[in-house]
């Protein structure tokens, strides 16, 4: 079962209340990586992503936060340390940090809604895709633009290849009850899933397993903590 986790940045004078208390639960590497970046929002999804999974492993799968160690795939993909039925991904953009925990090779990808220049889609869609696209009326091409979009990064993450396997080489098809994705003519075996979490964040998740969450369970950062001490 695909389980989908999500938790909202904090206003920065509340980050700076709480920084201390969060991290005392992460591995002295895992802040150092945080510090490094220049702004809130980038140490906040930098800590909240690992504090998540790790908090969740504790409550849902019986872990001690001692136990848990991560490695990364040769494409950098983080794995859990010493298990091969436990997956998860995580995700970050605009005011979420969102992970996907599942017992197969899973992807999950949210993107904060913004006015774009349609034309790179010629750079990373297919030509059935940009078609589809310019096809649309003005109103609609933003939706369906990031709905591609977080479909397609998420497939791209359950893989674990990272950017290695182009954007443009495989084509998403959305139909009303159905979205299926082609690699050449080849229907894949994944199922996916788009959810819209508010006005302006879109989400998408990719799986090996026959039905996919359509919603996801927002955790707030005290929530984290319980799970984590549990």
């Amino acid at each position: 079962m695909v389980e989908l986790y999500g938790v909202k940045l904090l206003d920065e004078t509340r980050f700076i209340e709480m920084k201390s208390l969060l991290c005392a639960h992460l591995p002295d590497g895992s802040t150092k990586k945080a510090a490094r970046f220049r702004f809130s929002a980038g140490v906040q999804r930098q800590i909240f992503g690992e504090l998540m999974v790790r908090s969740i492993l504790c409550s849902k799968y019986g872990y001690q936060n001692h136990q848990i160690h991560f490695e990364y795939s040769k494409n950098g993909k983080p794995l859990l340390n010493g298990s091969k039925n436990i997956h998860f991904n995580i995700s970050h953009s605009g005011d979420w940090v969102v992970c996907a925990f599942s017992g197969e090779q899973v992807g999950v990808d949210v993107e904060k809604v913004r006015n774009i220049n349609f034309n790179i889609a010629r750079r990373f869609y297919s030509e059935e895709e940009v078609a589809t696209l310019f096809s649309l009326p003005e109103n609609e091409q933003t939706d369906f633009f990031f709905d591609l979009w977080t479909l397609k990064e998420s497939y791209l993450k359950a893989l674990g290849t990272g950017l290695t396997k182009s954007l443009s080489s495989f084509t998403v098809k959305l139909a009303e009850s159905d979205i299926s994705l082609y690699d050449g003519d080849k229907k894949m075996a994944v199922s996916l899933e788009k959810i819209r979490l508010d006005k302006n964040h879109k989400l998408a998740v990719c799986g090996y397993e026959d039905k996919l969450p359509d919603y996801l369970e927002r955790l707030f950062i005290d929530d984290l903590l319980s799970m984590i001490q549990s």
